[in-house]
């Protein structure tokens, strides 16, 4: 996109915005502002493509992921609103030691699109709720509620889901929204310098508008069917059953499949169907009877230590 281009994009959104503001309470006194600050906007916008500033990078090194994962997490949980079991509760170090199977299952899986191998390895950190929930967080933070424990018949269906934030991180989905708000921050401070603080706010504010819409709205379709395709490769590697993913969200259709979980991804039935069409070998031996009877006392032993 070239300066011409750009610039009549601004033009095009700042023209937008006035008329938006035309009927609001105050509108008038902020329409005011940007037209004395056109300007220098738009002299702001031709530095930013000579220099460019449009060109850097907003990516994030492997540790700063790792602590905002930390502090992405930490809030997931607080909105979630349970408790954290204990890492020696039989159910933390149950998902903990399933989790870390397939992340060790997907490590071979990486490629070169993949996101580097978080920098402290996976965290697997199961909360107290009733509602079926997980989510993945960029360095490696993997929060999943008890009631997907409850939820779920079976270990493969507990891993499937899993599986599939995992896949989410390895895929770089949770970093996206987060690195394009970065991005989308250090363009506006580059276009507002040196103009009015009453700019500054009103440009801010529709920033963290969108920032807020991307990360409320998800990953979006294309990568939330790329997971669940991930997560079928990943089951396979680790021995469970690819098809487990689809078992549990054929089972969870209609009044169950609402909120949490599926809030945030496309109806269960699409999802189904994307994960049917899907051929996916079992790289490694099958698990022998007395292996699948193991799976499955230890699965309802944990499954018996939560409530919900």
């Amino acid at each position: 996109m070239n300066a011409r281009t750009l610039l009549a994009v601004a033009g095009v959104l700042t023209l937008a915005a006035c008329a938006q503001l035309a009927g609001v309470a105050g509108g008038d006194f902020v329409n005011r502002a940007i037209d004395r600050n056109a300007g220098k906007i738009g002299d702001n916008l031709g530095d930013a493509v000579a220099s460019g500033e449009f060109a850097k990078t907003s990516t994030y090194t492997m540790e700063q992921e790792y602590f905002l994962g930390k502090t992405v997490c930490a809030s997931v949980l607080t909105r979630i609103g349970g408790e954290v079991l204990q890492p020696s509760h039989p159910a933390a170090a149950y998902v903990r030691k399933v989790g870390t199977t397939l992340a060790f299952a997907a490590a071979e899986l990486r490629d070169e699109k993949s996101r580097p191998y978080p920098l402290k390895g996976y965290f697997f950190v199961p909360v107290t709720s009733g509602a079926v929930n997980a989510a993945g967080a960029p360095g490696g933070f993997i929060s999943v509620t008890t009631g997907v424990l409850k939820a779920a018949q079976s270990e493969d269906e507990l891993a499937a889901v899993i599986a599939h934030e995992i896949a989410h991180v390895q895929l770089g989905h949770t970093m996206q929204p987060i690195e394009a708000a970065r991005k989308q921050e250090q363009l506006t401070g580059k276009l507002l310098e040196g103009t009015d603080s009453v700019v500054h706010a009103f440009f801010g504010k529709v920033v963290d508008a969108g920032t807020d819409f991307v990360l409320d709205k998800g990953f979006g379709k294309k990568n939330e069917l790329e997971a669940d395709a991930l997560a079928a490769q990943i089951l396979a590697s680790a021995g469970y059953d690819p098809t487990a993913l689809a078992a549990f969200l054929s089972r969870l259709e209609g009044a169950a499949a609402k909120g949490g979980f599926f809030s945030r991804h496309p109806p269960a039935k699409e999802r189904v169907a994307a994960l049917q069409k899907l051929e996916v070998e079992m790289p490694v031996a099958e698990p022998t009877q007395a292996a699948l009877a193991a799976r499955r006392r230890r699965f309802l032993a944990a499954q018996k230590t939560v409530s919900g």
